[in-house]
């Protein structure tokens, strides 16, 4: 979980789950887990930036980057992080936004959402998760790409489409826009590509989902270079602030991620709850509850600023907001958002 100390997965079969490898260099500052927020104020003050915004007319910058707006439909892609299919790994680093969220037996997987028409190959592409139907619907009827899952998730997954939540772009409804590429030893390796998936299901266009984008004072915060985020016994990511591109670099357990550059890191401390699912080996799936408030660091141009996550309802944005109520502006660019568990803690160097 988030602290309060000073600031574009992985699903991999039990036998084959990493050792953690963190993020060294400098004096640390651990952040320790620390009590969930009881409540918002009541009276937290409205942002500034949130009544400046135009109308949807008008909007020429991506809500989602801060970036030119690209008016293609979104996408959202599930890609495996297994540590057997880290090699096979594609387009991550061009994707808009990406969550990494936990999976089963302490591992991860990415939900990389995509607005800019990519023409490259992304995966290798997964299963869906519960955690996925209750964190997707902010977007608001967007196509989500996957392969295989559970037959209860992949029900439950239908039950959103029949209710006009999402989209369905899996392999099971577009198999023409997939291709079957590797076979490893622990799954087959499935591909596709954002602009053929969006052209196909033609989904929702970028929307508000609660960022803001902008400078923030020199003084916020405080320097940050590193941080070291824990999702499990097995499993941890670590980032490597750039100072020459101002971008991140992400490492999982320890293996830098080629073309992965994300001007934003948000670690949001979220409840994990038990699933009403399990994978092949009878492992639990966890529910990361992602509609609530809670914790969360906020890494950018260097800098690290605590912040409090929340969101209303199923459909409605994620704000990282201050002690004041008011938003925390990102740098301009993709953003990486880490669902970590909230009984996990963060190191920041």
């Amino acid at each position: 979980m988030v602290g309060s100390v000073s600031k574009r997965s992985l699903a991999v079969i039990g036998v084959l789950a990493a050792l953690a490898a963190g993020c060294g260099g400098g004096s640390k500052a651990v952040v320790t887990p620390v009590a969930q927020p009881s409540a918002l104020p009541s009276t937290t003050a409205p942002s500034p930036s949130k009544a400046a915004l135009p109308s949807p007319s008008a909007v020429t910058t991506d809500p989602l980057t801060g970036l030119a707006l690209q008016h293609s439909p979104i996408v959202v892609i599930k890609v495996d992080n297994a540590t057997t299919a880290r090699r096979y790994q594609k387009g991550l680093g061009h994707a808009a936004i990406v969550y990494q969220e936990l999976v089963e037996s302490g591992q991860t997987r990415f939900a990389a959402v995509y607005d800019n028409a990519y023409t490259g190959e992304v995966g290798p592409i997964r299963s869906v998760r519960e955690t996925d139907l209750e964190l997707l619907p902010q977007y608001g009827r967007v196509a989500v790409a996957f392969s295989g899952g559970n037959t209860g998730i992949k029900g439950q997954f239908r039950g959103a489409v029949r209710a006009g939540k999402l989209l369905d772009a899996s392999y099971d409804v577009l198999p023409h826009d997939y291709r079957l590429a590797e076979r490893r030893v622990d799954a087959r390796n499935f591909y596709s590509r954002p602009a053929i998936l969006a052209a196909s299901a033609n989904g929702a266009t970028p929307t508000d989902i609660g960022l803001r984008f902008g400078p923030i004072a020199p003084t916020a915060g405080r320097a940050a270079h590193a941080a070291t985020i824990r999702f499990s016994d097995m499993m941890v990511v670590s980032v490597r602030y750039n100072a020459s591109t101002g971008t991140w670099t992400v490492l999982q357990d320890g293996r830098v991620m080629p073309g992965v550059a994300p001007a934003n890191i948000i670690v949001q401390s979220v409840p994990i709850k038990r699933g009403r699912y399990v994978d092949v080996l009878g492992a639990s799936s966890p529910y990361a509850t992602t509609v609530g408030h809670g914790n969360a660091l906020i890494l950018r141009n260097g800098r690290m600023v605590h912040a409090t996550w929340k969101r209303a309802t199923v459909k409605s944005g994620t704000h990282y907001v201050d002690d004041k109520g008011r938003d925390i502006p990102l740098q301009s660019g993709s953003t990486w958002v880490m669902l970590q568990p909230r009984t996990r803690s963060a190191v920041v160097t």
